[in-house]
């Protein structure tokens, strides 16, 4: 294996521990391995159209520092292509980072990214493919998940309130979780179709890519069974929106224990062409962790194939 180089870092300053001491820091670790463009974001989709601009300019690698909002967009923009992505931890959950073997650190994954980038190791993981509005909509790839119904209103509940965020971090994400729980007689009814299927009724549905979903502090929460990065993309939806219930449900993906798909609060399965959703008002939608607005109907599917900087020797 060859050394990848050149490479690009890709920062979103607004990220939850994106300090000006950390991107010095990652700046200098990464200038000895061909570090030859420093970008920040200014925006939304700044992330994608740098990352795109750099792979255009020769870059061989593009680093990222933020959270699962940048993943999500670089990914996407560098998934089918040549170019390979390596995700620092930077952010709040850094779900994908993590969920592709990267140290939850950002100063310790430093080390770990400056060996990977010598050995020149890489790997594929498979994404997602969202379509926002039926099946002519825009298009959106995500990297680990997205989620319709409660916890796309979670994400919007949090996003829209920054301060909350970075200052509760993961345990903002509980609290809006009750929040829009507690809301959910409002919440939209849902219909999901899996690969041409019988529709089943839902109040929330949730697909993923990868494994796990998400992490509550350090435990992954495994919510979705049987996605993984190798292609395989699955799903499930909850009929109802009991406290109690979902409290049980989170308890049981904390300790590992499997969920109970096929029982009358839970449904789901793998996607092997596309899972519709449809809504009876339009609903919200979110991908890796950022509001998409609010559709009457998403389509999934498996989607582009990114090539990713490996962590772990062999």
């Amino acid at each position: 294996m060859t050394a990848l180089r050149p490479l690009a870092l890709v920062v979103n300053p607004a990220a939850t521990r994106s300090s000006t001491r950390l991107r010095a820091e990652v700046t200098r670790a990464l200038a000895p391995h061909g570090l030859e463009w420093s970008l920040v974001t200014a925006g939304p989709g700044d992330a994608g159209r740098l990352a795109a601009e750099a792979a255009g300019e020769g870059a061989a690698v593009v680093v990222t520092l933020g959270g699962d909002g940048i993943a999500g967009e670089v990914a996407g923009a560098l998934a089918g292509g040549p170019v390979a992505m390596a995700p620092l931890p930077g952010g709040n959950a850094n779900v994908f980072s993590r969920a592709i073997g990267w140290p939850a650190s950002p100063h310790r994954a430093l080390p770990v990214l400056a060996a990977a980038l010598e050995s020149g190791r890489v790997r594929d993981a498979a994404l997602g493919l969202l379509r926002l509005g039926g099946p002519e909509g825009a298009e959106r790839v995500f990297a680990v998940n997205a989620g319709i119904g409660l916890d796309a209103a979670t994400v919007e509940w949090i996003e829209a309130r920054p301060r909350t965020k970075r200052r509760l971090r993961q345990a903002g994400f509980v609290l809006g979780a009750a929040i829009e729980t507690a809301r959910a007689g409002r919440a939209p009814h849902l219909r999901a179709i899996a690969d041409g299927g019988e529709p089943v009724l839902a109040r929330a549905v949730l697909t993923a890519c990868g494994t796990p979903y998400t992490y509550l502090g350090a435990r992954p929460l495994d919510l979705v069974p049987g996605a993984a990065f190798d292609g395989r993309l699955a799903w499930v939806a909850l009929t109802r929106l009991r406290p109690d219930e979902l409290a049980r449900l989170a308890l049981r993906a904390m300790r590992g224990a499997d969920l109970p798909i096929g029982s009358d609060a839970l449904a789901g399965g793998g996607v092997r062409t596309e899972l519709i959703v449809e809504s009876d008002a339009p609903a919200p939608v979110q991908a890796d962790g950022e509001p998409l607005g609010r559709h009457g109907e998403i389509r999934v599917s498996p989607g582009p194939v990114l090539r990713a900087v490996e962590p772990r020797p062999g």
